[in-house]
C-alpha cells in the first residue's frame, strides 16, 4: 500500500459544520466532503484510497451526561473487539484510542448546547499511524461546539 502523506498544516483543509447540532470541525486534505445523514447529525467522510475514514456526528445522550455516553461508547467499542489503550476525560471533553487487529481509532467527544454531545472518530490502518498522528492534532484542536449563549 502507498502511503498518502497527509500534512497537517496544509491549506486545503475544508471546514464541515454542522447546523443541527452546532458543532465545527476541519476535514484533511484528500478526505471527500462529508457525506451528511438525512436526520443532519452529521456523517462520513472518506481518504481517496477508502483506507481511512472520519466520521462527525452530535447527538444527545441517552446515558446521562457526555462523560456516562462516553464511557457507554467505549464499551461498545470493547464489545467490537477493539483494545481501548488510551482514555482520558476532562470539562473539555473524552477521548479514547485503541486497535483492533491493524486497525486503529481514535475518537473525541465534546459538550455542545442544550446538553448535546458532539463526536468524531477516525480509523484508520496501523502502518499509517505517524501519518495520522498530526491529522489527529489538528483535527482536536479545529472539533468546536457553537456558542450556546446566543442559542
Amino acid at each position: 500500500m502507498v502511503a498518502i502523506a497527509l500534512p497537517a498544516a496544509a491549506s486545503d483543509w475544508q471546514r464541515y459544520g454542522n447546523a443541527r447540532f452546532q458543532y465545527w470541525i476541519d476535514i484533511p486534505p484528500g478526505f471527500s466532503k462529508v457525506e451528511e445523514a438525512d436526520n443532519g447529525d452529521g456523517g462520513l467522510s472518506s481518504s481517496a484510497d477508502g483506507a481511512a475514514e472520519l466520521r462527525v456526528w452530535g447527538s444527545y445522550p441517552t446515558e446521562g451526561s457526555l462523560a456516562a455516553e462516553a464511557k457507554e461508547r467505549q464499551g461498545l467499542d470493547r464489545r467490537d473487539g477493539w483494545t481501548i489503550s488510551y482514555q482520558t476525560q476532562n470539562k473539555s471533553g473524552a477521548a479514547w484510542s485503541g486497535t483492533k487487529g491493524n486497525r486503529i481509532v481514535y475518537a473525541r467527544a465534546i459538550p455542545g448546547c442544550d446538553r448535546a454531545v458532539a463526536y468524531f472518530r477516525l480509523e484508520y490502518d496501523r502502518e499509517r499511524q505517524k501519518a495520522f498522528d498530526p491529522v489527529i492534532s489538528r483535527l482536536v484542536k479545529s472539533f468546536r461546539s457553537g456558542d450556546c449563549r446566543t442559542r
